[in-house]
């Protein structure tokens, strides 16, 4: 009977052990959404309307676990820059260390890099261009 109430133990100590992580990583990937929704409003790319594209940037807002980029966020140029670029910093760490803790894996895929943005219907929009050879 003592064996039998020990393997039940253990078999609720590891059942309750792996949901913790789940809820955990649910957690962490929730905070990750938070922060990526902030820099999203911080960037006036979704509420400002796009007139003039010279007046908008962008920067890389996502690193691909095996270490390439695979996101960029675009952003007006009236916002403060240096508390944006902080933002986008302290949010690629973040997931970074969130890729390293649950080791996410990537397909290692290649994005292209946007070489400017346009304005389309009030709206910004990245532009790609692929030189011919």
């Amino acid at each position: 009977m003592k064996k039998l109430s020990f393997i039940i133990f253990i078999i609720c100590l590891i059942t309750a052990s792996c949901s913790n992580d789940e809820e955990s990583q649910n957690e962490d990937s929730q905070k990750l959404e938070v922060m990526h929704n902030e820099i999203v409003t911080l960037s006036l790319s979704t509420s400002q309307a796009c007139t003039n594209p010279e007046e908008w940037d962008f920067t890389r807002i996502s690193a691909s676990p095996c270490g390439g980029v695979n996101a960029y966020v675009m952003y007006s140029k009236k916002i403060d820059k240096t508390k944006f670029l902080a933002k986008v910093n302290e949010y690629l760490k973040a997931q970074a260390a969130y890729n390293k803790k649950w080791k996410i894996i990537g397909t290692c895929d290649l994005m292209l890099s946007p070489s400017g943005i346009e304005c389309s219907e009030g709206k910004p929009k990245f532009v790609y261009s692929i030189a011919n050879k």
